[in-house]
């Protein structure tokens, strides 16, 4: 059982997976009357996206560290890299937005 979960593309698809989940929560849980597109446009308008994905992106350290501690190294890389993409996403979305 170690083997299928202790892989780097289930870390990449859950480090991908769990900032997206939070960005929904965020809009669920603050902004549930505007429409998500209006949201995003919201965001876009007052140049918030990026902080906003940044702050989405501190869940990813509860994987990581769960990660971690099961000693699953290989899916925590996964993670980590994909946590670097979505980082690289934010820089790219704060000078070009």
């Amino acid at each position: 059982m170690k083997s299928k979960v202790n892989n780097v593309w289930l870390g990449a698809f859950l480090g991908m997976l769990v900032p997206l989940i939070t960005v929904f929560l965020a809009y669920k849980i603050r902004f549930s009357q505007v429409d998500l597109l209006d949201f995003l446009r919201l965001l876009i308008q007052k140049k918030i996206l990026s902080s906003l994905l940044s702050l989405c992106v501190i869940p990813n350290l509860l994987v990581f560290l769960i990660f971690i501690w099961l000693n699953y190294l290989y899916s925590a890389r996964g993670v980590l890299f994909s946590t670097f993409v979505v980082g690289f996403v934010i820089v790219g979305v704060k000078f070009l937005l």
